[in-house]
């Protein structure tokens, strides 16, 4: 079934320069009983809409596809590093999907100009495996919608970019085993009065990515009407700008929103459960069943422990790797 809500955002429009008349008048006092204090007139400007938004969207609603199990992948059996090499584009480098955007998990350092964050650590690690070199690598940007396209084009090699793994998502491309479980929760600004999901009222709009789960989960959880923007970044700047009332995505990518803002807070419980796998070509086996290999070696040698403690345990608490959980 398609969700599809109605409201009207709010106006941008300017308001008439109904203080003209009296400014004329003024000036005209002036000529005759010399300097007075004039106060700016108070004007409306538009505020600017982020390219993309849409405060109506489309949101499939129904039963969840419950036909598999979406953490069970390929285990690593014995594909070497030469038979996964032989499925990319270009042999002597590995394509790889990324956010540049989203704080603590994939973005570009400010200081630095460099790629940081623990799904950038996470890839890295694997290249270093896959080719011997870390180096070896190009990284491609790009918003939630692209990644399983970019996939299935070629245009990369794989996705590493907060994607969680769903049966239906599973149609179209592969998925390593699980490396990070999220949840999703919601950003407002502190003393908002929502507190978590049973406070938000048909009033209240919620932003959220396009192409990504958090839509249908906020619409059939709440009342709140979703507002979907390309790229979630776009929706701290709607929030701070008063167009929408709160937030809400994997606690992650929210944890990093509020260290960006400290005038914002992430309120609630988890109301959903968010496993993130990296994502292949439809039909790729190989590389995925030899990267869940690196990911096995990652969780057992404390790789994977020490990017987690490095980018989000002070956030987010303890954690541990996800357990590995296979088809075949």
């Amino acid at each position: 079934m398609i969700l599809h809500r109605s409201t009207v955002p709010q106006s941008s429009a300017k308001r008439r320069p109904r203080w003209a008349a009296a400014l004329g008048a003024c000036l005209v006092a002036a000529a005759c009983s010399g300097p007075v204090s004039i106060e700016p007139p108070e004007v409306d400007v538009p505020t600017p809409l982020p390219e993309g938004i849409d405060f109506d969207p489309e949101i499939e609603t129904g039963t969840a596809d419950d036909s598999c199990e979406p953490v069970a992948s390929y285990s690593p059996g014995s594909v070497t590093a030469e038979q996964a090499r032989a499925t990319l584009g270009d042999q002597d480098l590995v394509v790889i999907g990324i956010s540049q955007s989203t704080n603590l998990m994939g973005y570009r350092d400010p200081v630095t100009g460099d790629l940081a964050g623990f799904d950038i650590d996470i890839a890295k690690a694997i290249v270093s495996h896959l080719m011997g070199d870390e180096t070896k690598v190009k990284w491609v940007p790009m918003t939630s919608g692209d990644r399983e396209e970019a996939v299935n084009s070629g245009t990369v090699d794989m996705v590493v970019r907060t994607m969680t793994m769903t049966c239906k998502r599973w149609n179209s491309v592969e998925f390593s085993s699980e490396y990070y479980h999220g949840g999703q929760r919601l950003l407002v600004p502190t003393g908002s009065g929502i507190g978590g999901l049973g406070d938000l009222t048909a009033d209240h709009q919620v932003c959220t990515g396009k192409g990504s789960t958090s839509p249908r989960n906020i619409a059939e959880q709440s009342e709140a009407q979703p507002v979907t923007v390309p790229d979630f970044n776009d929706c701290l700047v709607l929030l701070q700008q008063g167009t929408v009332d709160a937030i809400t995505t994997d606690d992650c990518i929210l944890a990093g929103m509020a260290i960006q803002d400290p005038t914002l807070e992430v309120v609630g419980e988890a109301f959903s459960q968010e496993p993130y796998g990296i994502a292949f070509a439809k039909g790729n086996t190989d590389l995925a069943r030899y990267v869940n290999g690196v990911l096995e070696t990652m969780r057992e040698d404390g790789t994977w422990q020490d990017i987690y403690d490095k980018w989000l345990a002070e956030h987010l608490g303890a954690a541990t790797a996800p357990d590995p959980v296979y088809q075949d």
